[in-house]
């Protein structure tokens, strides 16, 4: 016949290992689980740059852009600095919240002049003021110091 201490390390080791997994499980459940009717949207980035700018055309003053932008639907966050506006949900009037990747970009007046991605998609990995236009020839463009 067992005895109680053999007995009870058993019932004490089985205890943890089922409440070890039935917190590896919950946890699992809820990193893997979206939250409830979030969906990616089906837009490819481009199409999100040109729904967003169709919105708030560039030129747009900070505060009303963000207030249409609401009036829309679609919330996000500032930067520090409330120069860099980041879009990150849209919740359409068909009830559908869709997580978007865009950032609308101000300049020091606090208007609209850029976004990230642009508007063919491509992502400058450095943006320029809005007083600064991008370079137009290779000439322009700076050496790469980390090229030879």
């Amino acid at each position: 016949m067992p005895s109680c201490r053999h007995d009870c390390r058993i019932r004490s080791l089985a205890s943890g290992v089922a409440a070890a997994w039935i917190v590896a499980v919950a946890g699992l459940g809820c990193q893997t689980s979206p939250a409830a009717g979030l969906t990616s949207c089906p837009l490819p980035t481009t199409e999100q740059v040109h729904e967003i700018l169709t919105i708030v055309p560039l030129g747009t003053p900070r505060d009303d852009a963000i207030a249409r932008l609401g009036t829309a639907g679609i919330t996000g966050n500032f930067g520090e600095n409330q120069s860099i506006y980041y879009c990150d949900l849209w919740k359409r009037r068909d009830g559908l919240r869709w997580h978007i990747n865009v950032v609308l970009l101000f300049d020091d007046e606090g208007n609209l002049y850029a976004t990230r991605p642009d508007a063919a998609g491509q992502v400058d990995p450095s943006p320029r003021s809005h007083s600064t236009p991008p370079p137009t020839t290779r000439a322009e463009i700076p050496a790469d110091p980390f090229q030879p």
